[in-house]
C-alpha cells in the first residue's frame, strides 16, 4: 500500500533536514583529515594501479565492441577483446567510482564518491570532471540566495563547510546530455547539458529522512529509486512525480529491475528479494538459497533475470525461487553484464570474471 502522500518540501525543508543528517555523519565519524583527503582526491587525478584490472571494480557497461569498467581509487580500465585483458584509462579523481553509463558509442559518464560526475565525449579515452560535492553544494546555495530565504542560505553554507563527502551511487543515462543521478541522504539530480547545470528531482521523491538511494532504472515512463531501509518509489510520469510505496522489508535494497508491463524485482541485504506484478502495490517474498547481500542485476536476452552476490554467486529468478547458476567458487561479485554471446561478464573484488553461459543455463 502507498505511504501518504506529504506536501512537497521548498528548499528551505530539505536544506534543515540534510543539515541534520551531515551533522549526525559530522559527530559520527568526521575528521580534519579525512575531509582533507576527500576534496583532495577530487582533484587529483587517478595514478596507474599496481594491480590493474584485479583491483577492486563496482560498475560497467559496455561501449560498441568493447567494455568500460571502473572501480577504487578512482580507476577506469577498457577492454578491447571481450574482456580478456584490460588497460587503463586516465581519470581526473582519485575517488572511488560507483557507476559508468554511456549513451552511445561516444558519449558516457562515470559517478563516484565526494559527489563525482565525469564525462567523455570519445568513448572513453578522455574524462572531464562535470560536478563534484563542493561544486554541488555551492549549486544549493546559489539556489537559496535565489529564493532569498535565509535559513535556506545558512543551511547551504553548513554543506559547504561539511565538505564534499557525498557519494552518488547510481545513474541514468537518457540522452547523449541528459542524466540523473541518485546517491547518499537522499540525492538525486539531473542534468540535461550533459552536466553544466543540475536541477533537483529531491522535492518530486517523498524521502524525508534523507535514506541511501542506491539504484534507478527505467522502462517505458516507469521510472523507480530503490534504497536503504525498504525505500522505494516509483513514477508513471517520466520522473515528472514520484509515489513512495511501502515495502514488507526494513534493509536495504541494493538493486532493481522493472520487468514486463507492471512486474518490479527488488533485491539487496541479506539476499533478500521481492517481486510485484503490480507496480508494487503486493509483495511476494522470493526464496533464496544464499543469505548473501545481492549487489547488481539485469536481465539476460532471454528474459530471465541474473543476480549476483557478496557470496560469489550468480542467481536465476525463476519463478518464485531464485537458483544458484554457478558451480565454481568466485571472489565476492559487485556487478554483472552480458556479454555478446550471451554469457556473463562479472566484476567482483579481485577484477573481471568471465562465465561461461553454460556453466547457468
Amino acid at each position: 500500500m502507498s505511504k501518504q502522500k506529504k506536501e512537497r518540501p521548498n528548499i528551505a525543508s530539505f536544506l534543515r533536514k540534510l543539515a541534520v543528517f551531515t551533522l549526525m555523519a559530522f559527530l559520527l565519524c568526521r575528521v580534519e583529515g579525512v575531509i582533507a583527503a576527500v576534496a583532495d582526491a577530487i582533484d587529483r587525478p587517478a595514478i596507474e594501479s599496481s594491480l590493474g584490472a584485479h583491483s577492486v571494480l563496482l560498475s560497467v557497461t559496455s561501449v560498441g565492441d568493447h567494455f568500460v569498467a571502473v572501480g577504487e581509487r578512482g580507476l577506469i580500465f577498457r577492454s578491447d577483446d571481450d574482456g580478456k585483458s584490460w588497460h587503463q584509462l586516465s581519470s581526473p579523481a582519485s575517488v572511488t567510482l560507483t557507476g559508468v553509463s554511456f549513451f552511445d558509442d561516444e558519449n558516457g559518464y562515470v559517478i563516484g564518491h565526494g559527489g563525482i560526475v565525469l564525462r567523455t565525449k570519445n568513448g572513453g579515452n578522455d574524462w572531464k570532471v562535470q560536478l563534484n560535492g563542493q561544486q554541488l553544494a555551492e549549486k544549493l546555495l546559489q539556489q537559496a540566495e535565489e529564493s532569498k530565504d535565509e535559513e535556506s542560505i545558512r543551511q547551504a553554507k553548513l554543506l559547504i563547510a561539511d565538505g564534499p563527502d557525498k557519494p552518488f551511487l547510481d545513474l541514468l543515462v537518457l540522452g547523449r546530455d541528459h542524466l540523473v543521478v541518485v546517491g547518499a541522504y537522499g540525492f538525486a539530480f539531473e542534468s540535461i547539458d550533459g552536466g553544466q547545470t543540475w536541477a533537483s528531482w529531491m522535492d518530486r521523491i517523498d524521502n524525508p529522512f534523507g535514506l541511501h538511494l542506491y539504484s534507478i532504472r527505467k522502462q517505458g515512463e516507469r521510472i523507480l529509486v530503490a534504497g536503504e531501509q525498504g525505500f522505494f518509489a516509483l513514477s508513471m510520469d517520466d520522473g515528472q512525480s514520484f509515489e513512495t510505496i511501502e515495502t514488507p522489508y526494513e534493509g536495504s535494497f541494493f538493486t532493481a529491475q522493472l520487468l514486463g508491463h507492471d512486474e518490479i524485482v527488488l533485491a539487496g541485504l541479506r539476499g533478500n528479494t521481492l517481486l510485484s506484478d503490480d507496480n508494487g502495490q503486493h509483495w511476494k517474498d522470493i526464496k533464496n538459497p544464499v543469505s548473501s547481500s545481492i549487489m547488481a542485476s539485469f536481465v539476460h536476452s532471454d528474459g530471465q533475470v541474473i543476480m549476483a552476490n557478496q557470496a560469489g554467486t550468480l542467481l536465476g529468478l525463476r519463478e518464485n525461487r531464485l537458483v544458484p547458476l554457478t558451480r565454481k567458487r568466485l571472489p565476492p561479485l559487485t556487478n554483472i553484464l552480458e556479454k555478446a554471446n550471451g554469457s556473463v561478464l562479472a566484476l567482483s573484488i579481485n577484477g573481471p570474471v568471465s562465465i561461461d553461459v553454460g556453466d547457468f543455463k
